[in-house]
C-alpha cells in the first residue's frame, strides 16, 4: 500500500512539471520582465504585446531549454513605439536557471537579461537581474494546469546620447500568470511595477501591462495523451524612456 501511495506521488509530482512550464520570454524593451521558475526541454515561440507608460511593443521570441532542463535560453525582437519618438526595432535576450527540482510544485530560478533599442541616435540598453518564485498545479486532464509567480529583480538602465552616457538603477517586481490551454498552447498575463526612473534618467518610468501566447514545438509533435506542455507566452522585458 505504501508503495502506491509513494509511485502516485512521483508520478503526480511528474506531472506537474510536465503540465506547467516556462514559456518563451526575452528581453526586449517596451514588456515587462515576466520570468517563472519553471522550465522544460525543447523549443518554444512566442507572441506578445506589451503596454506601459507611453509606449506599446509587439513583438514575439523563441526559448530553448536542454533534455535536462537546467536551463533556458531566450531571444526576441519586438516593434516599439513610444510618443517621445519615431517606432523603432528592441531585442534582447535572457538566461534563466532553475535550482529546484522539475517535479516540485514551488520554483526558484535566478535569471539575467539584456535588451537594447536605438531612437534616432539614441541608445538605450537595460539588463535585469533578479530571483523568481513560482507555484505550479495541474487542472484536469489533458496537461492542463496554471502557474503563479513573483519576480523581484533589480535593473539597470544606460542611455547614451551625443557623446554622453547616463545610468540608473532601479527595483522592480513583476506578477503573472501562465496558463495551459492544451498541451502545446499556452497564455500568460502579466504586470510589472516597481520604482520609477525620473526626468532625465533611463528606466521604466511606470508599470507595464503584457500579455502574449505560446506554442511549445516540441510538444507539438507529440499525441496529446502522452505529450508535455508549454505554459506560455511570449517575450517579456523592462521597458525604457527614450
Amino acid at each position: 500500500m505504501t508503495s502506491l501511495r509513494t509511485s502516485s506521488a512521483v508520478a503526480a509530482a511528474v506531472a506537474l512539471a510536465l503540465v506547467v512550464a516556462e514559456p518563451a520570454r526575452a528581453q526586449m524593451l517596451g514588456a515587462p520582465v515576466l520570468q517563472n521558475a519553471f522550465t522544460n526541454s525543447g523549443f518554444t515561440i512566442g507572441l506578445d504585446i506589451g503596454s506601459g507608460d507611453h509606449h506599446e511593443s509587439y513583438g514575439g521570441a523563441v526559448a530553448w531549454s536542454p533534455a535536462t532542463a537546467i536551463f533556458q535560453l531566450a531571444a526576441g525582437v519586438a516593434y516599439l513605439h513610444t510618443t517621445n519618438a519615431s517606432g523603432t526595432a528592441t531585442y534582447g535576450a535572457r538566461l534563466m536557471v532553475p535550482v529546484l527540482s522539475r517535479t516540485a510544485a514551488f520554483g526558484v530560478a535566478p535569471f539575467v537579461g539584456m535588451g537594447g533599442a536605438n531612437f534616432s541616435g539614441v541608445n538605450d540598453w537595460q539588463i535585469p537581474l533578479g530571483v523568481a518564485f513560482g507555484y505550479r498545479r495541474t487542472i484536469g486532464a489533458n496537461a492542463r494546469g496554471i502557474s503563479a509567480y513573483l519576480s523581484p529583480f533589480y535593473s539597470w538602465a544606460r542611455l547614451r546620447q551625443n557623446q554622453q552616457t547616463v545610468t540608473h538603477g532601479l527595483f522592480r517586481t513583476s506578477l503573472g500568470v501562465d496558463a495551459a490551454v492544451s498541451p502545446s498552447i499556452g497564455v500568460t498575463l502579466g504586470y510589472e511595477t516597481g520604482a520609477k526612473a525620473g526626468e532625465g534618467q533611463p528606466g521604466a518610468t511606470g508599470g507595464i501591462f503584457g500579455l502574449g501566447v505560446s506554442y511549445s514545438l516540441s510538444h507539438g509533435q507529440q499525441p496529446a495523451k502522452t505529450s508535455t506542455r508549454k505554459p506560455v507566452a511570449p517575450s517579456d522585458s523592462t521597458s525604457s524612456t527614450p
